[in-house]
């Protein structure tokens, strides 16, 4: 009588033993499914890369100017415009949501304005988190770290930690 939740008929449905089962296998090789369409994926748009894991969902704008390096780990809705070319070492880890963008625009002459690119390096071990954006001609050292939602827009030294827009060191 007191505080007892009453659940629609559909609900009290999927908490039986046989239909969570099958809904567990369902889910199981819906994840198997995306995972291998990700490597096959990965493998027919950048045949250089090896032993990348790449999500199903990223995109990828002119795929024969990436450079992977070994271990390289790239989360959903993830966007690499290579344009200007970009270069990941070993075992970087790039969180969902990242934008990196080698390609721009040049505000200095008249509309409509001329496109132009420069190349990005994503040196070995470092970690982008979520949602942050590299920009044209950004170097990232070994080990750095950039922050979820960084806009980075300067080279950043190895083993530096970097947040928030504009960026801020933390640790170097």
């Amino acid at each position: 009588m007191g505080n007892e939740v009453v659940l629609p008929k559909e609900v009290a449905l999927f908490k039986l033993w046989p239909i969570r089962k099958f809904v567990h296998l369902i889910i199981m090789i819906v994840t198997k499914a995306s995972n291998l369409w990700g490597k096959l994926r990965i493998a027919s748009l950048c045949p250089q890369a090896v032993n990348v894991a790449c999500h199903w969902s990223v995109e990828i704008k002119y795929p024969e100017k990436i450079v992977f390096g070994q271990g390289v780990v790239i989360g959903k809705s993830v966007t690499l415009g290579a344009k200007g070319g970009i270069k990941l070492g070993n075992h970087v880890r790039i969180s969902k949501g990242v934008t990196i963008e080698t390609g721009g625009l040049d505000f200095s002459t008249k509309p409509p304005y001329q496109h132009v690119s420069k190349p990005i390096e994503i040196h070995d071990g470092a970690w982008i988190g979520s949602n942050a954006i590299i920009l044209a001609g950004v170097i990232i050292g070994e080990r750095a770290i950039i922050g979820a939602g960084a806009v980075v827009t300067k080279n950043v030294a190895p083993g530096s930690i970097i947040v928030g827009g504009p960026n801020r060191v933390i640790t170097r």
